[in-house]
C-alpha cells in the first residue's frame, strides 16, 4: 500500500533521496515518561538493537531468563530496519543475581540497567527522537525549504508499516470482515489496527483535499496540544482558529469503533461522508467492539535541525509515541526506502 495514494499538505515533493541504504541511516532513541526509581524487583534493561524486531528481541530475553514471552514488556515497537535505543522490562527477584553483562543477543547490546518499582507500560513514552541520514539527495535546496514549513505540521498519518508487506494486514481486515476468522490473536490485533488506521489516513487526505486542514468547522472535536484531552465545538469561531494556528489544539478525527459520535453539525456531515466508500470497514471495527476514540490529525515535529553532508541530508526532530517518521519525510522528499522489505513497526 503506497502513501501515495493520500494527500500531500504542501504539495507533492520533486527531490528525490534513498532512506535506510543500511540501519544506521534511521536511528532512533526511545524517551521514557518516568524515571527509573532505582530500585524495585522489576528490571529494566536498555538494549541498543540493529536489524532486529522488538519482539523478537523480546523473544531472546524470555529465553535466557526462562521466562514467558508474555513477561517481557516494553513501551513501543521499534522499526526493525533501523539502529534504535529502547528499554525492555521483566520482574526479577532483588536479591536473585542476574548476570546481564555476558548475556549475547543477537543484533544487540545492553546499554544499562535500572531496578524500577514497577512494570513497563506500552505507551510509556515521552517521546520518540529520530536521526535521519537521506542519501544522494537530489534537490538539497528543495529539501531545506521544505523544512521549514514542516514544523507548521504535517498530516498525522499512520505509515505504511502498519499495514504490512503490500498492504496484507489491511487484507487481512477486509477478509476477516468478510466472514474469515483469523485464529492468532497477534495477526488479528494487527488487521484491526490496520482497518483503523487506513480509515484515519482517510479522513486527513479528505480534510486536505477539501482544504480544511487547517480550518476549524462547526461540531469540530479538538485535542490539547501535548495531551490526550480532547473537547467538543458547536460552532466554529475565530478564537478557536486562532488556538489552531497558534499550535495550542489540534482538529481531531475518528478512530473508527463502537460509540456515539463526538462529532455534530457540518464535522459530522464530513466524517461520515470521509468514511462512505469504506462502511465495511467501519461496521466490521464495530463488530469486533473495538471502542471509537479519537487522535489528532495534525503532527508537530519537535526541534527539526537539519544538516547538509555533500549529497545526504541528516534530519533530526522528536514525535509523540504512536506517530511515524515516515510521515514526517513523505512532506520532505519523495524517498525510496531501501530497507522496507517486510513489514515491521515503528
Amino acid at each position: 500500500m503506497s502513501s501515495k495514494t493520500l494527500a500531500y499538505l504542501y504539495s507533492e515533493p520533486t527531490a528525490t533521496a534513498l532512506l535506510r541504504q543500511q540501519p544506521d541511516d534511521f536511528i532512533v532513541d526511545e524517551e521514557l515518561n518516568f524515571t527509573p526509581s532505582g530500585a524495585g524487583e522489576h528490571v529494566l534493561l536498555h538494549i541498543e538493537k540493529t536489524g532486529q524486531n522488538t519482539q523478537y528481541v523480546a523473544k531472546q530475553l524470555a529465553e535466557i531468563t526462562g521466562l514467558r514471552v508474555r513477561d517481557i514488556s516494553y513501551a513501543g515497537l521499534k522499526d526493525r530496519h533501523a539502529v534504535t535505543r529502547q528499554w525492555f522490562c521483566f520482574k526479577w527477584p532483588i536479591k536473585q543475581s542476574l548476570d546481564w553483562q555476558s548475556w549475547q543477543l543477537t543484533g544487540c547490546t545492553i546499554l544499562s540497567m535500572q531496578r524500577h518499582y514497577r512494570k513497563l507500560r506500552l505507551g510509556a513514552l515521552r517521546a520518540n527522537r529520530f536521526t535521519i541520514r537521506l542519501r544522494q539527495v537530489s534537490d538539497c535546496n528543495e529539501v531545506v525549504q521544505r523544512a521549514d514549513k514542516l514544523k507548521q505540521g504535517v498530516p498525522n498519518y499512520y505509515g505504511e508499516q502498519r499495514f504490512g508487506i503490500n498492504g496484507g494486514n489491511l487484507t487481512l481486515a477486509q477478509q476477516l470482515f468478510a466472514g474469515g476468522s483469523i485464529s492468532d490473536r497477534k495477526l488479528r490485533g494487527l488487521a484491526l489496527s490496520a482497518a483503523r488506521s487506513f480509515l484515519f489516513n482517510q479522513q486527513i487526505s479528505a480534510r486536505i483535499a477539501a482544504g480544511l486542514f487547517n480550518t476549524v468547522i462547526d461540531g469540530d472535536v479538538l485535542q490539547l496540544n501535548g495531551s490526550g484531552s480532547v473537547f467538543r465545538t458547536t460552532q466554529a469561531d475565530q478564537q478557536l482558529q486562532q488556538r489552531l494556528e497558534a499550535q495550542d489544539v489540534h482538529i481531531t478525527a475518528v478512530l473508527a469503533g463502537l460509540g456515539e459520535p463526538m462529532v455534530s453539525s457540518a464535522a459530522a456531515e464530513f466524517e461520515q461522508h470521509a468514511l462512505l466508500p469504506y462502511h465495511a470497514l467501519v461496521n466490521g471495527l464495530e463488530d469486533y467492539r473495538l471502542k471509537a476514540e479519537r487522535r489528532a490529525i495534525r503532527l508537530l515535529p519537535q526541534q527539526l535541525t537539519m544538516q547538509q553532508q555533500g549529497e545526504d541530508m541528516v534530519l533530526s526532530f522528536a514525535l509523540p509515541a504512536g506517530c511515524f517518521a515516515t510521515s514526517v519525510l513523505r512532506e520532505l522528499v519523495d524517498y525510496r526506502d531501501c530497507g522496507r522489505q517486510t513489514a515491521d513497526m515503528e
